[in-house]
């Protein structure tokens, strides 16, 4: 539960550091970032996940065009935690097995490196990975 406001927090402060950097800019009154400012804070517990920040920045861009810019950061922040997350549970997976099987701590890394990798797909190919995933969720 402390997670989760520790996650409104972020997202508030993203977006007033956003609108901070508008306003030293001049690309943004006053008067906008406090309605838009607003419009956040209204509607900050509808998000749980960076991915429903990102819906809500989105939804709110359609009536302030400045969160337009916002959007890309949002969405990039997204997919570099995805990523992190996923290189965590590959590191920490590999480092449990590395002693009773180095070939497939080696071969879930080597796939891990791939650009194009999710967590889904490694658990796809990888049942004992699969196995891991869900022990960690419990």
């Amino acid at each position: 539960m402390a997670d989760q406001q520790a996650k409104k927090e972020q997202y508030a402060k993203t977006v007033c550091l956003f609108l901070a950097e508008q306003l030293r800019v001049k690309k943004i009154g006053l008067q906008r970032a406090a309605d838009i400012a607003q419009k956040v804070v209204y509607n900050i517990n509808l998000m749980d996940t960076e991915a429903d920040f990102l819906r809500l920045v989105k939804e709110l861009s359609k009536d302030f065009d400045e969160l337009f810019r916002l959007e890309d950061r949002v969405f990039f922040n997204m997919i570099a935690d995805e990523r992190k997350q996923m290189e965590n549970l590959v590191r920490n997976f590999a480092i449990q097995i590395l002693s009773q099987d180095p070939n497939m701590a080696l071969d879930i890394m080597l796939e891990a490196i791939k650009e194009e990798t999710k967590v889904e797909t490694l658990a796809a190919k990888f049942p004992k990975f699969n196995d891991y995933i869900r022990t960690k969720n419990e």
